[in-house]
């Protein structure tokens, strides 16, 4: 396998290396990406053709910038959507059209994040074979990048000195949603009514890390905040940002309205805040609260927020080491198998044959065509994935990027090892090829949706690799080999 290693920035002295002690500069800005036209949905099979708004979708952007003695240093740009991913392409698209806006910053330090709401535009114009005469997907991209690009110049050009705190909660939102039977195959929503079922696959993360940025007078200005759940309360024909609406509406009552909450999803391939276990007390306790599973799960995260802040703020900091690095290395591609060659090529053959598609049918012979395609690559070369990995240390903190749908046993992996105070993962972000899912062997074995090689562009063969190139990149912007 051939592993290329690219490092974006300025590394001549082990200082550079571990990261400057220097000011930082912060500015923040959210924009209104809600279409103003009915858009198709994307993250399922069908592509629904949306019916009106049930909670406005966002993007949130947060600019740091390190100084030292006034002269700058280095930089970042975050941005996460309410998107259901970033496509392929999109961020590097994005990157060339607002590079004009921002004279003088490296637009490789800017990446893009998605929440995986279902319940928002798709990007892709060939996701699906039909918008009628919804908006198109490449309509809604000019439109977004539009958006975002007001949001970024304007965080960056009103970026100012501010300090940083930070510290980890809890809060109960996911549950598992791998269904385990008796045989030992899984299946992602199956029926735990069944007399063969076993258990949820997998362990389950209730972690809430906060990352706080304070103005001169020492209020939140943005935080960000990982939770290892997918926005995926709600299905439906409403555009929907989800869980991170109410969490948004928590957060600004208590701190005030200008504050930027950037909703990142931390790995949760295999988890979704919904309820999978005890659905009638779940049901009926929303009921006696008056309120939305969303809405409730919001609060749970709000509240959580709320106790950190309390206690981080005992320790506020002005001065921080800071670095951004972005990597890009290949991992092996999982590879097709004879078998799922043949089950895949059966499959898209009868869907050939139809004389017409309907319902799903357009989207699962993308897919299918798409392992056929793979198949008879492999059979040239090994596979490889491109990962572009993103990995910014804050003083004791760290957060590192990745484009997966990544099942949290690998990002319990990552914060077990790794060298920082706080270890802060970013799914679903800066995507050079469609990331998928990354599961665990077990998974595989099991079988079922997200598990699937038409679900997983790379195996967990390349998923112990990822984890020690995370874990590298990791050490090195601690000064660390």
């Amino acid at each position: 396998m051939s592993i290329k290693h690219i490092a974006v920035g300025v590394f001549l002295s082990g200082l550079a290396v571990a990261g400057w002690t220097a000011e930082l500069w912060i500015g923040a800005a959210e924009a209104d990406i809600t279409p103003d036209r009915p858009v198709a949905l994307d993250g399922n099979t069908t592509g629904p053709i949306s019916q009106g708004v049930k909670s406005r979708i966002k993007a949130e952007v947060l600019a740091l910038e390190a100084r030292e003695q006034g002269k700058p240093m280095d930089a970042a740009i975050l941005i996460v959507c309410d998107l259901v991913r970033i496509r392929p392409g999109v961020q590097v698209a994005f990157r060339n059209h607002v590079a004009t806006h921002l004279p003088g910053f490296d637009t490789r330090k800017l990446f893009l994040a998605a929440t995986h709401t279902h319940c928002a535009p798709v990007t892709d114009q060939e996701e699906y074979d039909d918008y009628g005469d919804a908006m198109q997907p490449k309509e809604y991209v000019s439109f977004l990048f539009e958006r975002l690009t007001e949001a970024v110049v304007k965080a960056w050009q009103e970026r100012q000195p501010g300090t940083f705190a930070w510290g980890l909660g809890h809060a109960v939102v996911a549950q598992g949603r791998r269904v385990v039977y008796e045989d030992g195959s899984a299946v992602m929503y199956g029926d735990t009514r069944r007399a063969d079922f076993s258990h949820l696959e997998g362990w389950i993360d209730h972690a809430v890390d906060a990352l706080f940025f304070l103005d001169t007078d020492k209020k939140m200005k943005a935080v960000v905040l990982a939770v290892p759940a997918t926005a995926q309360c709600e299905d439906g024909r409403q555009i929907a940002a989800d869980y991170w609406h109410w969490v948004r509406e928590g957060v600004r009552h208590q701190h005030g309205q200008g504050v930027v909450v950037l909703g990142f999803i931390a790995p949760s391939g295999n988890q979704i805040p919904r309820a999978m276990l005890r659905r009638t007390a779940e049901d009926r306790m929303l009921k006696l609260k008056g309120v939305s599973r969303p809405q409730d799960l919001g609060g749970r995260i709000a509240r959580a927020v709320d106790e950190v802040w309390r206690f981080a703020t005992k320790d506020v900091r002005s001065d921080i080491a800071f670095l951004h690095r972005v990597e890009s290395f290949d991992l092996p591609g999982r590879k097709v198998t004879e078998n799922e060659y043949r089950a895949a090529k059966k499959r898209h053959d009868e869907l050939v044959a139809k004389k017409k598609l309907v319902g799903g049918d357009y989207w699962e012979k993308r897919r299918f065509a798409k392992t056929l395609a793979r198949y008879e690559a492999q059979q040239r070369a090994d596979p490889v994935f491109t990962v572009e990995m993103h990995v910014i240390r804050l003083g004791d903190v760290v957060i590192a990027t990745h484009p997966f749908e990544l099942y949290p046993e690998y990002g319990a992996r990552i914060q077990s090892r790794s060298i920082a105070g706080q270890t802060v993962l970013v799914s679903f972000s800066s995507p050079l090829e469609c990331g998928g899912y990354l599961a665990t062997r077990d998974a595989e074995k099991a079988g079922g949706y997200s598990a699937l090689v038409e679900s997983c562009p790379v195996g967990h063969e390349g998923g112990k690799i990822f984890v020690e190139r995370t874990l590298a990149a990791i050490r090195n912007v601690f000064g660390k080999k």
